[in-house]
């Protein structure tokens, strides 16, 4: 059996998540796809769903994260604003996998591990 840690992370305002995974893995999927349908495919969620996320987080954080294509027949892209919080969040998620595989908490799984092991 082999022991790991989870973690969720998300962005808040005013007590109110303003950006998490979710809406991170949509805009990730839209920048490596082009396209909003394509992320939404990928992700098993309607389109009209998809969408709906990308306009509800706008409202909360007070920018566009999307560009859709003329007539919604072009794709999609991030917006400069989109393209920053994807790359920052990107980061600290990057920086937290870090800290949890080398830090703090995995000593705590290798000191159980070697608890187990003097048994």
């Amino acid at each position: 059996m082999i022991m790991d840690f989870g973690y969720k992370i998300w962005i808040r305002k005013n007590g109110e998540t303003v950006f998490g995974i979710g809406i991170f893995k949509i805009l990730n999927l839209v920048e490596e796809t082009g396209s909003l349908h394509k992320a939404a495919q990928i992700l098993k969620m309607s389109y009209r769903a998809a969408w709906g996320k990308v306009r509800d987080y706008e409202d909360k954080l007070g920018i566009g994260l999307l560009e859709k294509g003329r007539h919604g027949r072009t794709g999609a892209q991030l917006t400069p604003e989109g393209r920053i919080m994807v790359n920052h969040f990107r980061h600290v998620l990057s920086e937290m996998d870090r800290i949890v595989s080398t830090g703090p908490l995995a000593e705590i799984i290798g000191k159980v591990e070697d608890l187990k092991a003097a048994k």
